[in-house]
């Protein structure tokens, strides 16, 4: 098969996208089930691996597009400016393939709980994917700013999540005092 450069960026923008898209309902299921208890939400949390999956799987296919833009570029990858990239994103990617690991361990265990490690990891992983986003307003707000809302939308159903939780659980002890 032979790529160009228009078609391998293209594969980097749409697989960089549905990659996001995978990473924020990953992030945010958890807490949409407990804010939203329904049949739907209580499925989507339990099965919170499979996007987790779906982000590793989707992000790989990513990587394809990325070993083919640096065969159609090397000089440019190969450069000082372009080693940080290529360590940023390698970094990137271990992160991605441990929550991979931790969402197949979790397959075995449902009840397993995440390490900080994972919730740290994702937290980054998020930084990087509504940085990229919000970057790409500029160029083409159709496109970037739904995918910036989806990310800041995950991150604020968790953080309000969190709050009801311990709001909860303080009335809880108030009650049983």
């Amino acid at each position: 098969m032979h790529w160009d450069l228009d078609g391998v960026m293209l594969w980097l923008r749409v697989t960089a996208r549905f990659s996001g898209i995978f990473l924020a309902a990953s992030l945010a299921v958890p807490a949409l089930a407990l804010l939203w208890p329904s049949s739907f939400t209580r499925w989507m949390a339990s099965n919170r691996h499979r996007f987790t999956l779906l982000f590793a799987f989707s992000h790989t296919l990513h990587l394809g597009g990325v070993m083919a833009l640096v065969s159609l570029r090397p000089a440019q990858f190969f450069s000082r400016s372009g080693l940080v990239v290529l360590i940023g994103g390698g970094l990137g990617y271990v992160l991605i393939y441990y929550l991979a690991g931790m969402a197949f361990l979790r397959r075995k265990n449902p009840e397993m709980r995440d390490a900080k490690m994972q919730t740290v990891s994702s937290y980054i992983l998020w930084a990087a994917f509504t940085l990229a986003f919000s970057i790409g307003l500029p160029r083409n707000p159709w496109i970037y700013a739904p995918l910036a809302a989806i990310m800041l939308f995950a991150l604020a159903v968790r953080i309000f999540a969190k709050h009801t939780a311990a709001a909860r659980q303080r009335l809880d002890q108030l009650h049983a005092a």
